[in-house]
């Protein structure tokens, strides 16, 4: 699970080639939001969930398909996703429980938080 830091996934593949790398969901919304009239984001965010949040991977590239056509105003937001779509759909190689778990790396991010708290502490 990677946020998209730049060289992070090309190194991770350096050191475990056969490692799946997945792109966090939340952080391509914000990536691709910035794009998009701030009037318009709840319209956008709804969209792009009909995309992560389909069935199968059949039916998340027929919502790609319509939201790239409806959204193409906005290339720069369009061009997120499209640079990014294979992570949306290796999503679909796991259940749907499995899925929800993997759409963000906030509970990675909240484990890494704890540590810093605690090696602060002149305790530890």
């Amino acid at each position: 699970q990677m946020d998209g830091v730049s060289g992070l996934e090309e190194g991770a593949k350096a050191v475990f080639p056969h490692a799946t790398v997945q792109r966090c969901i939340v952080h391509l919304i914000r990536n691709s939001i910035r794009y998009i009239p701030r009037k318009q984001w709840s319209a956008f965010t709804k969209q792009l969930k009909l995309i992560y949040g389909a069935i199968n991977v059949k039916q998340a590239r027929q919502e790609f398909e319509k939201f790239k056509t409806d959204w193409q105003a906005y290339p720069g937001a369009v061009s997120v996703w499209e640079n990014n779509f294979s992570h949306v759909e290796q999503l679909y190689n796991y259940g749907s429980a499995v899925r929800k778990i993997m759409y963000t790396t906030n509970a990675i991010e909240s484990v890494n938080s704890s540590f810093r708290k605690v090696t602060k502490e002149r305790r530890s």
